[in-house]
């Protein structure tokens, strides 16, 4: 389920981290890290589950807005 690894997500990333998943697979940790408001990046050696997880991403809804604010001082 999406809810496990995007609890350990949040838990020990920050909004804007990077996620990285180097066995892809489903795309289900690249989700979690969406809908946390986390960047993702994840690999597979099967193209098929590549493009699995690229539907599931393209079809998963970021449940809140995200604003990143930068100062320059």
């Amino acid at each position: 389920p999406v809810e496990l690894p995007k609890r350990c997500i949040e838990m020990f990333t920050f909004l804007g981290d990077v996620v990285f998943d180097p066995f892809l697979g489903s795309g289900t940790t690249a989700v979690a890290a969406k809908q946390a408001g986390r960047i993702y990046i994840g690999c597979d050696i099967s193209e098929e589950y590549c493009e699995i997880a690229e539907e599931r991403l393209e079809n998963t809804q970021i449940s809140e807005q995200l604003f990143v604010q930068f100062n320059k001082n």
